[in-house]
């Protein structure tokens, strides 16, 4: 259990007591599980206290709302003024009171999969909560605070952002031990003026540090790197390490290899002493990754080849670059699910990780790349050359950006243009012989999802 009565008391500063404990915050009553605590909050066009009787009938211990609601049982409601802002209390009482070391991630690129790869590698080691699904804005972050158990000893918090000031919010809410920046893309070119502002925006969870005990983590590798130092620099913060490629980070990516079917070798500087593991293959940008990971775990003071024996169990998620076997209608094919969201530099990365599949029936499923502004359509049209290298023999091209970018491919790959992901999903099957490997990238909006579900991949989200 996460609260008893007491504690809600006082993180709500009202009278309120009951024998029964509960469990983790949501908002949404499809989630509600035995004993959780649903607060009814008001966004768009829904309004949480329709669904507060569909979440005690779904096993709600209580609920938190801010007007009258019917047939539910006075005893399982806390009616307070403002649900937000006892939402707000609440993650405030939680992070004040937890004994934990908390490290808080953003970034364009890899944020999801350094938050599950830390919680694999963290939980080994002690009792860890790590950021549930994408919940990682202004709601999704107090949600996972108040959600936190008092014996968690590691809590990793993602955060996300569309404009600047989010991540400043939400920071110093977290107020993180450790801070690390990921990578800074074009992902959000429609809602700033450029990459370096992109790069301010990111540089903001610096704020919640402690300038004395506070560590920041910065990828080496990032054309903005010099900016955020000075974003580091102005937040105060002396205690800086970095990761990447570079020769002059501090956690190195040295080499990826692959050893076997299915299997690579990873091999790594930290802090130069030399580390090395064999895992289920993974792309190759994936393996920055680790490097984050890795990264966190020296800053820790964990031991870093145990926690290497559990880096070397990880795979990704569906949907995130997991690569998945299929066999329909007499078919085989394997299909690599990176559908989750993509931006330029994810896009790049998804194709070279096609590009190192010696598999010469190769197809690449593209959907628009989100958020980039107005100069998208250009933006768009630097995929091309990734395409050419990745050695695709189909592509199908999804969304009214990306299909602007036909006229430019080389005649010798086959290019099939569709409005939608539903008018791909009808159609997609005449074009499989058996055989393939078919990368699905596009960002979130566009639904390829529906293209791998029919495809034959079960749970493609």
């Amino acid at each position: 259990m996460i609260w008893t009565s007491k504690q809600i008391s006082q993180a709500l500063d009202i009278k309120f007591s009951s024998k029964n404990n509960f469990g983790i915050l949501q908002f949404n009553s499809k989630d509600v599980t035995e004993s959780d605590i649903f607060i009814a909050l008001k966004g768009g066009a829904r309004d949480g206290h329709d669904f507060v009787l569909d979440a005690i009938n779904r096993g709600a211990g209580l609920a938190i709302v801010s007007q009258d609601v019917k047939d539910v049982p006075e005893s399982k409601v806390i009616k307070v003024e403002n649900t937000f802002e006892a939402l707000q209390d609440l993650a405030e009482y939680k992070r004040q009171n937890s004994k934990a070391h908390f490290i808080g991630i953003t970034g364009s690129v890899g944020k999801t999969s350094i938050k599950e790869i830390l919680g694999l590698v963290l939980e080994f080691f002690c009792k860890t909560f790590i950021s549930r699904n994408n919940f990682n804005n202004q709601i999704g972050v107090p949600i996972n605070l108040a959600s936190v158990s008092d014996d968690d000893e590691f809590v990793v918090i993602e955060m996300g952002m569309r404009a600047a000031g989010e991540i400043s919010h939400l920071t110093k809410q977290v107020t993180p031990d450790i801070a690390v920046i990921t990578s800074v893309a074009e992902g959000h070119l429609e809602f700033f003026d450029s990459v370096e502002k992109i790069a301010d925006a990111k540089s903001e969870i610096f704020e919640g540090l402690d300038i004395n005990s506070g560590v920041a983590i910065l990828n080496r590798d990032i054309s903005t790197y010099r900016r955020c130092m000075e974003n580091i620099d102005i937040a105060g913060v002396g205690n800086i390490k970095t990761f990447g490629k570079s020769q002059f980070a501090n956690v190195r990516f040295v080499s990826y290899s692959l050893v076997d079917l299915g299997m690579v070798k990873l091999v790594y500087s930290v802090f130069n002493e030399k580390v090395e593991f064999v895992m289920p293959a993974i792309p190759r940008h994936m393996a920055t990754n680790f490097a984050a990971a890795l990264a966190v775990i020296h800053t820790l003071g964990l031991d870093t080849n145990q926690a290497t024996k559990v880096l070397a169990t990880f795979k990704p998620k569906i949907g995130r670059g997991l690569v998945v076997k299929v066999k329909k209608d007499k078919k085989e094919y394997d299909i690599i699910t990176d559908y989750y969201n993509a931006n330029p530099e994810s896009m790049k990365a998804g194709l070279e990780y096609l590009s190192q599949f010696k598999n010469t029936k190769k197809i690449a499923i593209l959907g628009d790349m989100k958020e980039l502004g107005k100069d998208e359509v250009k933006i768009h049209h630097v995929a091309i050359s990734h395409i050419v290298k990745s050695g695709a023999k189909k592509l199908f091209l999804v969304g009214e950006i990306m299909t602007q970018i036909i006229s430019d491919v080389p005649k010798s790959i086959l290019v099939y243009t569709y409005k939608n992901s539903d008018d791909l999903a009808i159609d997609i099957d005449k074009h499989i012989e058996g055989g393939e490997v078919i990368l699905i990238k596009g960002s979130r909006s566009i639904h390829l999802e529906k293209v791998a579900e029919h495809l034959g991949v079960t749970n493609a989200l």
